[in-house]
């Protein structure tokens, strides 16, 4: 093979890799200075697949969609809990991360092997868990003060399952409902966040 024509090989080789990455990397939507990459949503849909086995990921453009607004209110939540300051323990992540992977019947050694066949970064996961952990304790300060329950109601579920005097259903029963004042707050607060932001769609082929 000749030298000349060992470079024209090397320099198509070189010239296709580099489409290839551009592709991969295109910017879908910016936030502000933050973006959202064709990366991103890909490394997102191969996760969303990887934990449902029955997610059929090539033959629905509305789960795509739904993965760039997945994605948008992620880099919100981000944004507005940096803004904050808001900080949760790694032992805390940690604990978190690892009920989750309980929960999905999922083990480090099978996580581990969809990162390297994906070629995603090992902290993937993590950082999914810990800014939904910061949001959460950011929403908790901010709506503390409105998370009254109506007593009466929870009176008349303990009725209805005959346990008047248990305090610690009573006590699970609070529990319950304010979890759903906070995602209550929570989607409310998310919306008005990102109103403070300029959010551009950049590559509407994909949307």
């Amino acid at each position: 093979m000749s030298k000349k024509i060992f470079l024209l090989i090397f320099f198509v080789f070189f010239l296709t890799n580099c489409e290839a990455k551009q592709l991969t990397n295109n910017v879908v939507v910016s936030i502000d200075n933050s973006i959202i990459t064709e990366l991103d949503i890909n490394k997102e849909l191969n996760f969303l697949k990887f934990i449902n086995k029955n997610l059929i990921i090539n033959s629905s453009e509305t789960l795509k969609k739904e993965t760039i607004n997945s994605l948008i209110d992620r880099k919100i939540k981000e944004i507005e809990t940096n803004y904050f300051k808001i900080e949760v323990s790694d032992k805390e992540i940690e604990r978190n991360l690892y009920d989750y992977l309980e929960r999905m019947k999922i083990n480090n050694e099978i996580l581990n092997s969809f990162y390297n066949q994906n070629e995603i970064e090992k902290d993937f996961l993590k950082n999914i868990i810990k800014i939904d952990m910061k949001w959460s304790k950011l929403i908790r300060q901010m709506y503390e003060s409105r998370l009254n329950v109506n007593l009466t109601e929870v009176n008349r579920e303990l009725e209805k399952k005959d346990a008047e005097d248990d305090q610690k259903l009573k006590n699970e029963l609070i529990t319950t409902e304010q979890n759903k004042l906070l995602n209550k707050f929570s989607a409310t607060h998310l919306e008005k966040s990102k109103k403070k932001y300029l959010i551009k769609f950049l590559w509407k082929d994909l949307l």
